[in-house]
């Protein structure tokens, strides 16, 4: 079975801990390829972006597993301009997927009822002078998601659940099962591996004793809150017409 992750801390840090025998064949990509790499593989599991449910209807996914935030910790946060009163357009940059794309610009609708226009721009050289939301491990290697607002916690006061932000899926039921039981104490295994700050290697001392104090609010393990987190999530697009039909996921 080929196991695709996304590359960022997160994706390392559930490599890290998976039991010997199922840590063959990882493979690290950006975000937005992970859905159209799975699709196109034979034997393969993916920790896809949620809102790529959206288009991959018959993806198989697991109930058990997946990346959740609840709190502060996550994989983007919003810069904004200081003073600035009115904002017309964010810009996106780094990891960026779906789960950005559209769900930005329905968090403007939402909370502050302002329709904004989305920017895709290729590197941080071209940001000066506008407002962002910067997706993977850039926030964490600079230091400066400190200064940021989390973007997890902007879509928890939206929906008034956790922000399941990928999910385990594959083409094949029976690998969903496989994995269900494979990664059975996956979520402790990795809050020891940080307690015991075996994450360090990553990044700088402030960074990692900031997930080291905030790893309770990352979630591996799913319950029925995080299941209800991806529902309400994926129907979000609908009700604010952006897709034309509810998508009904295949838990297994």
């Amino acid at each position: 079975m080929q196991l695709f992750l996304p590359q960022n801390i997160f994706g390392k840090l559930i490599a890290d801990n998976l039991l010997p025998e199922c840590d063959k064949n990882i493979n690290y990509m950006p975000s937005s390829l992970l859905s159209k790499t799975l699709k196109d593989s034979e034997s393969a599991v993916a920790l896809i972006p949620t809102s790529d449910l959206i288009q991959n209807k018959d993806f198989f996914v697991s109930k058990k597993f997946g990346l959740s935030f609840e709190g502060g910790l996550c994989n983007s946060y919003f810069y904004f301009i200081p003073g600035q009163k009115e904002i017309s357009e964010i810009a996106l940059v780094g990891d960026v997927s779906s789960v950005e794309v559209i769900f930005s610009k329905i968090l403007f609708k939402e909370i502050y009822n302002t329709d904004v226009g989305i920017k895709i721009v290729s590197d941080d050289s071209r940001l000066n002078g506008l407002n962002y939301l910067e997706s993977g491990d850039k926030n964490f290697f600079s230091g400066k998601f400190l200064d940021g607002i989390s973007f997890a916690e902007e879509i928890i006061d939206a929906l008034n659940l956790p922000f399941v932000n990928y999910v385990f899926a594959s083409k094949e039921k029976s690998l969903i099962e496989k994995i269900n039981g494979d990664f059975l104490g996956l979520g402790n295994r990795l809050y020891d591996y940080v307690e015991s700050d075996k994450h360090v290697k990553y990044f700088s001392l402030p960074t990692s004793n900031y997930i080291k104090e905030n790893i309770s609010s990352l979630v591996i393990d799913f319950e029925q809150q995080d299941l209800e987190g991806i529902t309400q999530l994926i129907q979000l697009p609908y009700f604010h017409g952006i897709i034309n039909d509810i998508v009904e996921v295949n838990f297994v």
